[in-house]
């Protein structure tokens, strides 16, 4: 069983898209932050981000703690919309996202494009750009 973390601020959120992810045979962990929690994410597949409730720099940046493995842990980005801004400051950060699986899911969304976006991630979708930028 492969298991994902969902780093979700909004308690009932992430307990929705915790139940959508076991439903579907993950195993999740659903944490608000990743503050203090970053040597449970050493043995996970998949990071779920929400960008919109989280700040994306502090999380990646305790993710970059995770280095080497970091390197090749993909990430599925969920928000309303991304900002260049945005973009161009989590390229910029420690974490070279040109050399990850990133993968982007605007909400709203259903089940199954957040299903796809952690397969797509997970299967290797080596991108210098977010997905649906």
């Amino acid at each position: 069983m492969e298991r994902v973390v969902v780093v979700e601020a909004d308690v009932v959120l992430g307990a929705v898209l915790a139940e959508v992810l076991r439903h579907s045979g993950y195993e999740v962990m659903f944490v608000r932050t990743l503050i203090g929690e970053i040597e449970r994410v050493d043995s996970v597949s998949a990071v779920i981000l929400d960008i919109d409730t989280t700040t994306a720099e502090r999380e990646l940046a305790w993710l970059s703690l995770l280095e080497p493995c970091s390197d090749s842990l993909p990430i599925v980005l969920m928000g309303v919309q991304v900002s260049e801004d945005l973009v161009q400051r989590l390229r910029s950060h420690s974490l070279t996202l040109q050399s990850r699986n990133v993968v982007w899911v605007q909400k709203p969304f259903r089940n199954e494009e957040l299903l796809a976006a952690v397969r797509q991630a997970q299967e290797g979708c080596v991108s210098g750009q977010v997905t649906g930028i």
